[in-house]
């Protein structure tokens, strides 16, 4: 398995919006240097890679890419999952 173990750099990132209709605000998007997250109206940090889909085995990349999409740390445990290709921090970011 190769890793990437250049720093992570923000390359940029887009506030939320309003919805039009008054309703719950639109996800937040970030993306770091191969990833892409978005941060769930819930409060969850969806993180994915932007070449290939994660794997359900890759949950250590995945974190590593949350970290640095949260700017420092991540909230991790046990409620982490994995869906299409993606890993999911239900806490988001610290």
């Amino acid at each position: 398995m190769r890793m990437l173990l250049l720093p992570f750099v923000i390359a940029g990132c887009a506030a939320a919006a309003p919805m039009p209709d008054g309703g719950a605000r639109a996800p937040r998007m970030a993306e770091v240097a191969g990833y892409q997250g978005a941060f769930l109206p819930t409060g969850e940090l969806s993180v994915r890679r932007s070449a290939t889909p994660f794997r359900l085995d890759e949950g250590a990349e995945a974190k590593r890419a949350a970290n640095s999409l949260c700017g420092g740390k991540v909230v991790s445990g046990d409620r982490d999952n994995f869906r299409d290709g993606a890993w999911i921090f239900p806490g988001g970011c610290a």
